[in-house]
């Protein structure tokens, strides 16, 4: 059984922050190798590259997945939240869908299709995927 929320992983936005530090730290030592007669404000401009760790943080934090009882729940939004609710035994298909950098990471895209009108949902990102897809599918055959 899957306990707690689920969200996307923050191996990929650790990564993301750590390259940001990586490209800021490279614009000062060429601000401070090569221009320390150009404007002192060209050492914000490095900071730019911290917009798509935040970006994916942010995002991270807007999708969750839970597991109770013989329901999935999953919500998204910021502003305005959507909730939907499947009872488990109307999941028909489970799929986990991994890249390479995925699969080196540990994390897998996971996708589900209902019998409803609702079609698939899923959860980019997701640390342990196979884990869980067996999870949902144990709980959907009870």
């Amino acid at each position: 059984m899957i306990e707690g929320t689920i969200r996307p992983s923050m191996k990929t936005v650790w990564a993301a922050y750590l390259l940001a530090v990586l490209v800021v730290l490279a614009g000062f030592w060429l601000y401070y190798t090569y221009g320390q007669d150009q404007p002192r404000w060209l050492l914000a401009i490095p900071l730019i590259a911290f917009l798509p760790p935040l970006k994916m943080h942010i995002s991270r934090r807007l999708i969750t997945m839970r597991l109770e009882d013989n329901h999935l729940i999953i919500e998204s939004g910021f502003v305005s939240r959507t909730r939907r609710i499947v009872d488990t035994a109307k999941i028909q298909d489970v799929t986990v869908k991994q890249r390479f950098g995925q699969r080196l990471l540990g994390t897998g895209d996971l996708t589900l299709e209902d019998a409803g009108q609702g079609g698939s949902m899923g959860m980019p990102n997701v640390d342990r995927p196979y884990q869980i897809a067996d999870a949902i599918i144990k709980s959907s055959k009870r």
